[in-house]
């Protein structure tokens, strides 16, 4: 990025900045996404993704979490 860019980034709102900060971190988490994911924890993460779309998931209350595992 040359100065001249950076020049103008500085020149946003912050509305903007926020934009362009949110837009540069979808494109950073595509990135990363599942490059360099063991195969075992890609399926598990499946597997839970597909109850969850099925409708299948069953969740519990945070406080039920809280009490089981202390205060997180």
């Amino acid at each position: 990025m040359t100065k001249l860019q950076m020049s103008e980034l500085h020149k946003l709102s912050v509305k903007d900045k926020i934009k362009v900060v949110q837009t540069l971190w979808d494109d950073i988490a595509k990135e990363q996404s599942i490059e360099g994911l063991p195969v075992t924890h890609k399926k598990i993460l499946d597997e839970r993704l597909n109850k969850i779309t099925s409708g299948n998931a069953i969740f519990k209350p945070w406080s039920e979490v809280q009490i089981k595992y202390g205060k997180l």
